[in-house]
């Protein structure tokens, strides 16, 4: 019996419109290196990641391939070009996954945006699948949290002990995953948001693992700008242990 495998599919598929300008943010260059290329880096340097997919924008497939060879991302085994939306991007990823890996391999559904991912969560993700089934990454919700239809008024609490933000990785074993998608297909469920979302949709439970704060998603400017200030204060520390 061949031992599983634990792969990594990072999904870069969007075009980052909220960033503003031309090119999509996980391609933004931040101290010499884009976004995109820090992301793959953590999987790379995990010492329980096989492999690497990416889904990527189909025009910048021949950009990222630049920038594997060049940062010596030497686990990315395979460069997925993504659909017109979200959820069409996944299927891609999945229909090659499904094709590739044994059903019992370990698949980490990973945001391109979110670079600083730590190991920790990796190897949470993938104990929280062999221990359940899926792994989902969250974290509690600090912030008071307040009921409105209409994103102006409300007159109700929302029990924030109640309330688990997402992230990403978002993982499952490839068998369950691929089976996942056709039951939505056959369903007519195709505009789910997340892996998450999609595994309540058709009926099933998920399960949470623990995520961490600095594994936030840069969609603005302003997250972009805490992302290069993060690495400026860890770039210090590093010289000071030198």
């Amino acid at each position: 019996m061949s031992q599983e495998r634990n792969v990594a599919m990072v999904m870069a598929g969007g075009a980052g419109l909220r960033m503003g300008g031309g090119v999509p943010k996980q391609f933004r260059i931040v101290r010499g290196k884009p976004v995109l290329v820090y992301t793959i880096e953590a999987f790379q340097n995990s010492a329980m990641i096989d492999d690497i997919v990416v889904v990527i924008v189909s025009d910048w497939s021949g950009i990222l391939q630049k920038y594997v060879d060049e940062f010596s991302l030497t686990k990315v085994t395979k460069i997925v070009c993504g659909g017109s939306t979200g959820y069409e991007s996944i299927a891609n990823g999945v229909d090659y996954l499904g094709r590739t890996y044994a059903p019992n391999d370990v698949v980490l559904i990973h945001d391109a945006v979110r670079p600083l991912l730590t190991e920790e969560i990796i190897n949470n993700n993938i104990a929280g699948v062999k221990e359940n089934g899926n792994a989902i990454t969250v974290v509690p919700t600090t912030e008071a949290l307040l009921y409105s239809e209409d994103a102006f008024s409300s007159t109700k609490i929302v029990d924030r002990n109640v309330i688990l933000r997402t992230q990403t990785p978002q993982s499952l074993r490839v068998g369950d995953l691929v089976k996942l998608h056709a039951e939505a297909r056959a369903a007519g469920v195709v505009d789910s948001v997340a892996t998450c979302t999609l595994l309540i949709e058709m009926g099933k439970p998920v399960f949470a693992v623990k995520g961490d704060g600095l594994n936030f998603k840069i969609t603005t400017p302003e997250d972009m700008d805490l992302f290069k200030a993060y690495l400026k204060v860890r770039e210090k520390r590093q010289r000071k242990s030198k």
